[in-house]
């Protein structure tokens, strides 16, 4: 892939179309409580300002299908992202066509940024709308993604502009491919992968990829319970999707025939209920009751997973392992993250971690800063391991 990036771009006094990622949590009275999505395009928006851009950011705020919904506005997140920047202001557009911002952006001066609103809003953007996005475009010189996280749609702002101007990477999105590409493309082996949550249903086409790929793939947090059930081993109460028993056989059949060694729970950490945590203990699987139910990994596996861990080069991490939000069930989780985090800091390891639960439940532990790289998307993470070309990276191939 041609990593089409900002490097000797001449943007002085050209009107840029910043495709962000602001899709930030709201507390109960609109007030942002997490500016991490707008910290990750900083590096970008100060060198556009360097480059004297006239910057027009587009963003999408919650599901508002294309209607105006006053709690979705970007008028919400204006005052964080003005503080996160360290920029004077910022102006946020009204809900308004294209020859209204036009209009805007023509008295703007260079170096300038400028907020569209809400751009689900419109319509247009989820219909991905070519007509719309062919009068938008007139507006502006060039087009740049910045948003990995949401270029898994084929909406009007993460595909359709960039049919009709020049289209760039931003610098955050660059970084997220690079980083990326150590797991998918240029891999230093050994590879373990780290796969959680709590369905398979939703990772089939991301582990039967995965086994082509990596030496070593760990499987944990419910999804786990399937491949156990499907090995004759009792499960008790525990959550497992008894449908997919033949997508585990299918998976497991890929991993022999790709030398991938899959690591499942040999020890577990059960109780009655999630509340029963003063009951909690950790068993041997082939000792599990009918009435327990399995919440996280046992000793035994997190010591192997580690133990594993610190014999390879690059290790993937996507979902969590155990009930991290109800201790002790965040045990695994916890130490496995610490390991990783130790052979990161030593440097004999590159460590990705990726997806939303997988990110909230490190931030939990405090450890999201031992990794070399963290990645906040969900959807297109997994898409693009899957395999499937993304929608708004299509740019790149049309050089």
């Amino acid at each position: 892939m041609n990593l089409r990036t900002l490097d000797n771009l001449d943007l002085k006094g050209k009107v840029v179309f910043l495709r962000c990622d602001l899709n930030v949590p709201l507390d109960n009275k609109g007030k942002v409580t997490d500016i991490t999505k707008i910290k990750r395009h900083k590096g970008t928006i100060d060198e556009l300002i360097h480059k004297k851009a006239k910057i027009l950011i587009i963003s999408h705020l919650g599901r508002p299908k294309g209607k105006e919904v006053e709690e979705l506005s970007l008028n919400k997140i204006s005052d964080e992202f003005v503080k996160v920047m360290n920029i004077k202001e910022i102006t946020v557009l009204p809900f308004c066509r294209p020859n209204i911002i036009k209009s805007v952006l023509e008295e703007k001066q260079e170096g300038s940024v400028t907020l569209m609103e809400n751009i689900r809003f419109y319509p247009e953007e989820e219909k991905n709308d070519e007509s719309f996005a062919r009068e938008l475009s007139a507006i502006g010189d060039y087009y740049i993604n910045d948003a990995f996280s949401v270029s898994h749609r084929k909406h009007l702002s993460t595909f359709s502009l960039s049919k009709f101007l020049p289209s760039y990477l931003g610098r955050s999105l660059e970084l997220e491919l690079t980083m990326l590409s150590k797991i998918h493309e240029n891999i230093n082996k050994p590879v373990m992968a780290i796969i959680g949550g709590s369905k398979i249903s939703t990772k089939i086409n991301l582990l039967s990829n995965l086994v082509k790929k990596v030496d070593f793939l760990v499987i944990g947090g419910a999804m786990a319970n399937t491949f156990l059930l499907e090995k004759e081993f009792n499960i008790g109460n525990s959550l497992v999707e008894n449908d997919k028993i033949d997508v585990v056989k299918n998976v497991l059949q890929k991993a022999k025939e790709n030398n991938c060694s899959i690591i499942l729970p040999k020890e577990v950490v059960v109780s009655k209920n999630l509340n029963g945590r003063e009951e909690a203990k950790n068993i041997d699987i082939s000792k599990m009751d009918n009435d327990l139910a399995i919440y996280d990994i046992g000793e035994k596996t997190i010591e192997e997973i580690c133990n594993t861990a610190s014999n390879c080069k690059t290790i993937f991490w996507n979902g969590p392992l155990g009930v991290y939000e109800n201790p002790p069930f965040d045990n695994s989780t916890n130490v496995i993250g610490r390991t990783i985090a130790i052979l990161t800091k030593a440097k004999i390891v590159t460590s990705v971690v990726g997806g939303g639960d997988t990110v909230a439940a490190l931030n939990n532990a405090e450890l999201t800063g031992g990794f070399s790289y963290v990645s906040i998307a969900g959807g297109a993470l997994v898409e693009w391991l899957e395999g499937k070309k993304l929608p708004g990276l299509l740019f790149l191939e049309n050089l």
